[in-house]
Order: structure tokens, then C-alpha cells, then sequence
């Protein structure tokens, strides 16, 4: 039971780390360069964390 718990709790802090370098290397985009892919710079945080957050 507190093994599942520590599992999820690694999981997650990794999840965070990788939306935070997609924000970070998305933040150095243009925005020509994020409208390519479909984003606005208002977008990033939301599409980083639907991206490693969302359940599929």
C-alpha cells in the first residue's frame, strides 16, 4: 500500500518535470513557430499539462 502511494508520487513528479521543459522549450518559440503546431502562447500550460496529465 505506501509502495503504490511512493509509486504514484515519483510518477507524478516526473509528469511535472516533463510538462515543465515542454513549457520552458515551448516558451523560447516564436509564434509562428507555436501557431504551426496548432498553439497560441496563452496555450502552453494548458497543452503541457493535458499532454502528461490526462488519463488516455
Amino acid at each position: 500500500m505506501k509502495f503504490d502511494f511512493l509509486t504514484g508520487f515519483v510518477q507524478g513528479v516526473a509528469r511535472a518535470r516533463n510538462a515543465a521543459k515542454d513549457m520552458e522549450r515551448m516558451n523560447l518559440m516564436g509564434d509562428t513557430e507555436l501557431a504551426q503546431r496548432g498553439l497560441q502562447r496563452n496555450e502552453i500550460a494548458t497543452y503541457a499539462f493535458n499532454k502528461h496529465f490526462k488519463r488516455r
